[in-house]
């Protein structure tokens, strides 16, 4: 015979049902069981070891996720991390190479062979390696060596290297080896470094860049070496006091004048380029000195001499 339960245990039990029936402890058991998913290795962890993917895996694996590192990623993101890194290790082995190849060119039984090595390279992986020994290097004839392999390798960033030596490096002759190898290459590759150098606050970049252009007759600058023939810069001049020093100046009539705030000053000049105005001339077979006007109407008297096809946009 069953005997029934008291009244207050029957109460309990059905105060316990209706509570768990609430529609927001429904949603408050959800959200930790979706917790639990996206933790995703906690869970799968204590599932039993023959219990099969838990219901997380099959939502990523439909999505063509997998869980790499401790993160899910596409196989496409795991191929482009690894490849990185391959990259980077590669990246830094060839600068202890680079370095013994250096010394065997100091060694008269071992330079010719070293220096053909070093002019040989062809590898991507060695263009920072190669970057930081042009940096460093002292010898006009290695780093024209180095200058050649990043030719070689002609990549983006080989090129990038061989364009700003070309025109920020301090021998003449070395900036003159780069340009060479920019011919090489081909003119035109040049052009949108040397026009935003063109555009920049120093006047001594301005002229080098303009050399640049000259030598490599890049004749789809001539507009914007028409606006560098005088370009304004920003100038710091000092009087020899420092900021903020007090000082007593003595005028012609001996009468004394009081000087308050010494110290650099910053001021604007206005600089004519040599450089940009012997590349204008080098590469438009025209002089008219530092007449800007008379520049700017040539050079829309040839915009508008270019013959019109009339085929054009159908």
């Amino acid at each position: 015979m069953i005997r029934p339960l008291p009244t207050f245990r029957l109460l309990l039990a059905a105060a316990a049902m209706a509570f768990a029936a609430l529609p927001g402890r429904a949603a408050d058991d959800g959200a930790a069981e979706r917790e639990v998913e996206a933790d995703g290795d906690d869970g799968d962890a204590a599932r039993s070891p023959g219990a099969g993917p838990s219901s997380q895996q099959v939502f990523m694996a439909e999505r063509g996720l997998v869980r790499y590192r401790g993160a899910w990623r596409t196989r496409q993101e795991i191929e482009l991390i690894e490849r990185s890194e391959r990259e980077t290790v590669a990246q830094k082995q060839w600068g202890p190479r680079l370095e013994k190849l250096r010394r065997r060119l100091d060694d008269p039984a071992t330079s010719a062979t070293a220096a053909e090595e070093l002019r040989e390279i062809v590898d991507p992986a060695a263009v920072p390696a190669l970057g930081t020994a042009l940096a460093r290097e002292g010898l006009p004839q290695v780093r024209a060596f180095l200058l050649e392999a990043l030719a070689r390798i002609g990549s983006p960033d080989a090129i990038a290297i061989i364009l700003q030596v070309a025109i920020d490096h301090a021998d003449p002759d070395t900036r003159l080896t780069a340009v060479e190898r920019l011919q090489a290459i081909g003119p035109r590759i040049a052009e949108p470094a040397c026009v935003a150098a063109l555009g920049g606050p120093d006047n001594a970049r301005v002229n080098r860049a303009a050399e640049v252009i000259g030598a490599l007759g890049l004749s789809g600058t001539a507009v914007t070496l028409v606006e560098a023939l005088e370009t304004e810069h920003v100038v710091i001049a000092s009087d020899g006091r420092q900021a903020g020093q007090t000082s007593v100046a003595f005028g012609n009539s001996g009468g004394e004048g009081l000087a308050l705030g010494g110290g650099p000053k910053r001021g604007k000049v206005r600089l004519r380029n040599e450089a940009a105005l012997a590349a204008l001339v080098r590469i438009t077979g025209q002089d008219f000195q530092w007449n800007l006007p008379a520049w700017r109407q040539w050079l829309a008297s040839q915009e508008l001499a270019e013959p019109v096809d009339l085929r054009r946009g159908r």
